[in-house]
């Protein structure tokens, strides 16, 4: 299956100059940015979170290097939704390296979804696994920037 991100992310799921310091205030951020982008329902939002959390329970998706991955699937998501939210400051997200994160691209998807699921989770470590990419999407400022350094490198991994 060829995965582009750009399928499922678009300008306004990019979140600029994240701040907050808990998981619970930053997936509530987060759900509340896809609301008012009517990405997902408010409805939803608790449960999501209450996925994430239990999710998070499980061992913390900072994978290291600045990145963080928090992922669930939930009956309530139709489709998928990725969210990608920078922080310049970096955010404490119990990282494997006790580094702070600078990204966080939240991943939600439906029940159903398990092997799309995992593909965009492994495509998506793929992707951030370039060091140099991740620090221009740190230094980004503009969602078209990152949308454009996202096409770009989809691009070089693909081939």
């Amino acid at each position: 299956m060829d995965i582009n991100i750009l399928n499922y992310l678009d300008k306004d799921s990019i979140v600029f100059d994240f701040k907050d310091k808990s998981k619970r205030v930053i997936f509530s951020s987060l759900l509340d940015h896809l609301i008012l982008k009517k990405k997902i329902a408010k409805r939803d939002k608790n449960s999501i979170i209450r996925a994430l959390i239990q999710r998070e329970d499980m061992g913390s998706t900072a994978i290291g290097g600045h990145i963080a991955f928090p992922h669930t699937r939930v009956a309530s998501v139709k489709k998928v939704v990725l969210c990608l939210a920078v922080s310049n400051r970096g955010i404490e997200f119990d990282a494997l390296d006790q580094e702070p994160v600078n990204i966080v691209l939240l991943l939600l998807s439906n029940n159903k979804e398990a092997g799309l699921h995992l593909k965009m989770l492994a495509f998506l470590a793929r992707l951030l696994r370039d060091k140099y990419f991740v620090q221009q999407l740190k230094n980004a400022k503009k969602s078209e920037e990152v949308l454009r350094l996202i096409n770009k490198q989809q691009q070089a991994v693909k081939h």
